[in-house]
C-alpha cells in the first residue's frame, strides 16, 4: 500500500511539473493582419511602417510583407518572432490587440503593431 501512495505522489509531482512553462503560459496570437506604426501624439499623426507588419496564421506562424513565412513564440504577454525574416523581434502584449516592440534589453523601441482583424460588434436585441 505504501508503494502505491509513493507512486501516486511521484506521478502527481511529475504531472504538475510538466504543466509549468518557464516564462509564462504558452499562447497564440489572434489570426489576421498586424499593422505596425510609430504612434503619433496630439501634434503629429502616426507613421505607418507597412514593411514591418505581418499576418498571423495557424500553427504559431506569420507571413511577412514579402510573402515569406516564419514562426513565433508567445509566453503570456511576451512575444518573440523566432524564425523567418523577422526572427529576433520581440514584443510585449498590451491587451490582445496591441503589440509594443522592445529591444533585447526590454527598452521600448517606439513601434507598436495593432491587430487589424475583424471587429465583433454585438447586434442590439
Amino acid at each position: 500500500m505504501k508503494q502505491l501512495v509513493m507512486i501516486a505522489i511521484i506521478a502527481l509531482s511529475v504531472a504538475s511539473a510538466a504543466q509549468a512553462v518557464p516564462g509564462g503560459k504558452l499562447m497564440v496570437l489572434q489570426k489576421g493582419d498586424w499593422t505596425c506604426e510609430v504612434p503619433g501624439d496630439a501634434n503629429t499623426l502616426a507613421t505607418e511602417k507597412p514593411e514591418l507588419g505581418f499576418e498571423t496564421i495557424a500553427d504559431s506562424s506569420y507571413v511577412a510583407p514579402d510573402g515569406t513565412t516564419g514562426s513565433y513564440l508567445r509566453l503570456a504577454d511576451r512575444l518573440t518572432l523566432t524564425s523567418g525574416v523577422f526572427a529576433g523581434r520581440r514584443f510585449v502584449m498590451d491587451g490582445e490587440e496591441i503589440l509594443r516592440e522592445v529591444a533585447r534589453d526590454d527598452t521600448p523601441t517606439g513601434l507598436r503593431c495593432v491587430h487589424a482583424g475583424p471587429i465583433s460588434i454585438a447586434n442590439p436585441g
